[in-house]
């Protein structure tokens, strides 16, 4: 019995030690044969960020804008600005005589309307005097613009000062006392009375027109230039060239003609969608040209990822055991999608209308460094790129 009992304690004691040294074997293998050894996956195969060590690689790329290069450019049509000023009468009266003695006073008043006084300009009055006897007075808004003795029928126009029109104006006409001589009167006989002025047409003096841009141009724009060529009229009769961008004013000066002219635009001043831009003059005529707003990007629109294949995932892909899926997950399910596809070299063109799509890529992939290049043909949202093992 005592035999028994010693023989249990022995194999005890050899299974104890056994599973010790089986337990200090596994604890000094490397990663992946432990990991294999207990069954817990595959050979990890690379660098991807997921957690699965069947995953090579696993990023995000969000929006992929399809614009060349650093810089976009924006064309603009080019922009005529015109002045256009026409003498036009403003008003016209009928005959009146003004008259003023002991027995019979007569002044004359009148009301006219200059609509825009801003863009009038060389208002003047003119009139015919064919009964002349006194000194005519002239008061324009209750301010005396004439008082003079006329000698002749026809006078020069008087010339009405703009600092005293307003929308709506006054015109009163009398005419001096005869003092003592009571059996006198003074009187004018005043004929082809008209108020004529310059009227300057403004409506082209200004020219608008809309550009857009994208969402995802928007989001990358890292500078914004208005690219413009001012070509001029006479240039002894110009005014100031406005530019304004979303109702901000960005560019007024006269400019010197013929040259190029490259004024920065605040990204704040910017709309994703629609931008609205305004070109417009105070005097003369301009002819705006190669007009472009040029936005530069502060990356460019192409995605280039890698991920590392080592030796022993590259022998199961070569043997078969295991295949390197790429995997590309768009967020836009509905519209086709378009875009070139680089794999270390090997480039070929997308063009789907479906969410995800997923490539054996096994004769791509090389042991060592590897890299996938996706350059958008039309503009991409990417939710997911991924390669793993399967």
């Amino acid at each position: 019995m005592q035999n028994k009992a010693q023989s249990g304690t022995n194999a005890a004691i050899l299974v104890a030690i056994i599973a010790g040294l089986i337990i200090i074997y596994i604890i000094f293998l490397p990663t992946a044969e432990r990991q294999r050894f207990l069954g817990n996956g595959t050979e990890p195969g690379g660098t991807g960020s997921a957690g699965s060590a069947n995953v090579l690689l696993k990023e995000f790329p969000g929006f992929l804008s399809a614009s060349s290069g650093l810089e976009d450019m924006k064309s603009i049509p080019d922009v005529f600005l015109v002045e256009t000023t026409t003498a036009k009468e403003l008003q016209s009266i009928n005959p009146f005589i003004v008259r003023n003695g002991w027995f019979d006073k007569r002044p004359f008043k009148f009301d006219f309307e200059v609509q825009d006084t801003d863009n009038t300009d060389n208002v003047m009055l003119s009139f015919t005097a064919k009964k002349r006897l006194g000194i005519l007075v002239i008061k324009l808004n209750d301010v005396i613009i004439f008082e003079n003795e006329l000698a002749k029928e026809i006078i020069e126009p008087v010339k009405l000062d703009k600092r005293l029109l307003g929308k709506t104006n006054k015109l009163e006409f009398s005419v001096s006392s005869v003092g003592m001589r009571f059996w006198t009167t003074n009187e004018y006989s005043l004929d082809n009375v008209k108020i004529t002025g310059d009227i300057t047409d403004t409506s082209r003096q200004e020219s608008a027109n809309v550009f857009s841009i994208s969402e995802s141009e928007f989001a990358g724009i890292d500078k914004a230039t208005l690219r413009f060529t001012p070509y001029c009229g006479n240039v002894r009769e110009l005014g100031i060239l406005e530019v304004y961008i979303n109702n901000k004013k960005l560019f007024s000066t006269v400019p010197n003609c013929d040259n190029q002219y490259k004024q920065s635009i605040p990204k704040s001043v910017l709309n994703e969608g629609e931008n609205n831009i305004v070109f417009k003059t105070t005097k003369g005529s301009y002819s705006v040209e190669q007009n472009k707003i040029a936005l530069e990007y502060r990356e460019p629109r192409v995605k280039t990822y890698y991920f590392e294949v080592d030796s022993g995932t590259m022998r199961k892909i070569r043997n078969l055991n295991n295949n390197a899926v790429l995997t590309i997950n768009f967020a836009d399910d509905t519209r086709q999608k378009r875009a070139r596809l680089n794999i270390n070299g090997h480039i070929e063109t997308l063009d789907t209308d479906r969410s995800i799509i997923s490539k054996n890529i096994n004769n791509r992939v090389l042991e060592g460094n590897n890299f996938i290049r996706l350059e958008p043909i039309d503009d991409l949202e990417v939710a997911e790129i991924k390669v793993e093992l399967t």
